[in-house]
């Protein structure tokens, strides 16, 4: 079976950035992304969830797969984010099935 390659992009970042961060994906032509919500999480900074100051309801995880154009350019606009807004930032390669929906 032909697969074809693209980039995925997963983002954790603070809810109050996620109208930005979606209308960076949408002015790089990218076709589509998903928005999930967040439980829990630990990094550096310790432990999130409900109840602290920056908790599970105020993160998102936003999934976008694009091709590398696009992707580099949606890296390069988030990029600048992170220096005021909490976030983490993993780029994937992967495989697709319909090259055309990417």
């Amino acid at each position: 079976m032909e697969t074809f390659g693209r980039k995925k992009i997963e983002l954790f970042i603070e809810r109050p950035l996620l109208p930005r961060v979606l209308r960076l994906i949408k002015s790089t032509g990218a076709t589509g992304y998903t928005v999930l919500p967040t439980l829990q999480g630990g990094g550096q900074d310790g432990v999130w969830d409900e109840g602290l100051p920056i908790d599970a309801q105020h993160m998102v995880q936003v999934v976008v797969i694009t091709n590398a154009e696009r992707a580099d350019a949606i890296l390069e606009g988030i990029k600048p984010m992170l220096g005021t807004w909490q976030g983490v930032v993993c780029v994937s390669d992967v495989q697709v099935l319909r090259r055309e929906r990417f």
